[in-house]
């Protein structure tokens, strides 16, 4: 059972829902789309497996997430955000701002692409939810894709579900160095670092929208 406050507080109230440990972590997860059960283990490196049940129980019971099943053979369960865990997406925002403003993290500190995605969309300015084609990012081994509609962006792990209008292959600290402006798209094509598949304008206009703020992230030595 979960620990309360016990104060008539908002943020008192809001933190006897989200503030125990990993809470936060997983509706981060959840931002990349539904999720399966081992999908969100895996994500969580030194959460164990009765812990999450019980995060995910505690979750659902606030609408913060909720069950799903997902499309395509086996119609295998999983989790999304519920509306409530929709609301959050402003304080994730403001989360990975603040983050990034904290420096580079100690070494040998668990990193993967997709959790810099996320930050790079939460803190895109407004315009980017009129980004609409479809780029899919092979990051070392993760596929990820991205994707505006209008209205909002989205981003989920996996390759893109239909045909991308463009593609970027590249590593890590290639995406952290474009996405912080430390390197110019055009010269990280030159020098092979980042493969273009599509158009370079494009690809310009992807790093001129989906940023990281100077921190966050060792520099390689």
């Amino acid at each position: 059972m979960s620990r309360s406050y016990e104060q008539i507080c908002h943020i008192a109230r809001a933190l006897d829902v989200l503030g125990e440990r990993w809470t936060l972590l997983i509706v981060r997860e959840l931002t990349l789309g539904p999720r399966r059960y081992s999908d969100l283990l895996d994500a969580l490196p030194g959460m164990g497996t009765s812990l999450l049940a019980a995060r995910l129980k505690h979750l659902g019971a606030h609408d913060v997430v909720r069950r799903t099943t997902l499309r395509g053979p086996g119609h295998a369960a999983a989790y999304e955000l519920g509306a409530r865990g929709e609301a959050l997406m402003p304080l994730l925002a403001s989360l990975a701002s603040w983050g990034g403003g904290l420096g580079p993290p100690p070494a040998g500190y668990t990193d993967r692409a997709a959790w810099s995605l996320v930050a790079m969309r939460l803190t895109a300015p407004g315009e980017a939810a009129g980004f609409t084609t479809l780029t899919e990012l092979v990051v070392g081994d993760e596929t990820l894709w991205l994707q505006g509609d209008g209205e909002q962006v989205r981003a989920e792990t996996g390759p893109a579900p239909v045909r991308p209008g463009m593609r970027l292959v590249c590593e890590k600290t290639t995406l952290y160095a474009l996405a912080r402006g430390r390197v110019r798209v055009d010269d990280a094509i030159a020098s092979g670092d980042l493969v273009v598949e599509g158009d370079a304008d494009t690809a310009r206009l992807f790093f001129e929208l989906f940023t990281l703020t100077n921190g966050g992230h060792p520099t390689p030595s």
